[in-house]
């Protein structure tokens, strides 16, 4: 098989971190990508590679503590979402070296889905940024883009994992990632994931810091017969059955050449203070997939 390969990178919240670890795999073992196809945070990762600038958003990810969790958090007062994201994208402009779709160095294309008219829409050109941000947009958690007076948001809605757009570019082999895998979780990847029980007890506390600094602007509905259930865990679920649905469709539909697969129970959709830990996870798959 030739070492050229078109990359699909799929949806699914703080999984998809995993790409990052997944493409650093691809290189070391001399995978020569000619483009990448990406939605949500695939498309999110998958921008940020084709732009050249993975490395410092990687460290970005890793490094960041409470404080820098809490002051990427831009809550919108009338808007329908509860973050305006303004602040995140502010911070990953600066990251960028390049502005525009057409200036990457390889063909990039990001999905959201367009709820004025039900449809997906294919970011291939324009504004980087704005691609980025609309492929995100998770449903009243991020703010819709609005453009040309169409309202964009995620495009996990419609298409999670676009292997449709990379095999329609040319006739190189397809490798799609797919972080919302019906797969169990392996015992190697429980061992990387586990924490100690220190880092345990700091981790659901800087968790806690953030629930209490978004009380006031996300009601947490509880149900008495279950405290679990709250609003955020309710949601999570929802996006993890939906997108995994999906997922599974366009698979079947359009089978890429090599599929890697991260389980979609290996964490939490919103789970972005485990980065690290969520790299390794996805060069680990990439290793055996490979």
């Amino acid at each position: 098989m030739t070492k050229k390969i078109n990359l699909v990178l799929s949806g699914g919240g703080a999984r998809g971190i995993a790409h990052i670890g997944v493409i650093e795999i691809l290189q070391e073992k001399g995978y020569d990508i000619q483009s990448v196809s990406g939605t949500s945070m695939g498309g999110l990762v998958g921008g940020i590679y084709a732009a050249q600038a993975l490395s410092p958003f990687k460290n970005w990810l890793i490094n960041a503590d409470i404080k820098e969790a809490i002051r990427m958090l831009d809550f919108s007062l009338n808007l329908p979402g509860l973050i305006k994201g303004e602040k995140i994208m502010k911070k990953i402009a600066a990251m960028l070296p390049v502005q525009n779709i057409e200036d990457l160095p390889i063909p990039y294309t990001a999905v959201s889905t367009d709820l004025t008219t039900d449809k997906a829409v294919y970011f291939n050109r324009g504004n980087l940024l704005e691609a980025m941000r609309a492929t995100i947009a998770i449903p009243t958690i991020f703010t819709p883009v609005i453009k040309d007076r169409h309202l964009l948001v995620d495009g996990g809605l419609v298409n999670n994992i676009p292997i449709n757009v990379a095999k329609k570019l040319n006739d190189y082999p397809v490798v799609a990632v797919c972080v919302n895998a019906d797969v169990p979780v392996t015992q190697e990847q429980m061992q990387i994931m586990k924490p100690s029980e220190d880092a345990e007890k700091e981790y659901l506390s800087k968790l806690e810091n953030i629930q209490k600094h978004i009380k006031s602007r996300l009601l947490k509905r509880t149900s008495k017969k279950d405290p679990q259930m709250s609003y955020s865990k309710i949601l999570d679920q929802t996006i993890h059955l939906m997108i995994a649905q999906i997922s599974n469709q366009i698979i079947q539909e359009f089978p890429p050449e090599i599929l890697i697969q991260i389980p979609r129970k290996i964490c939490g959709t919103f789970d972005f203070l485990k980065a690290e830990k969520l790299i390794n996870i996805g060069r680990m798959a990439a290793k055996e997939n490979l």
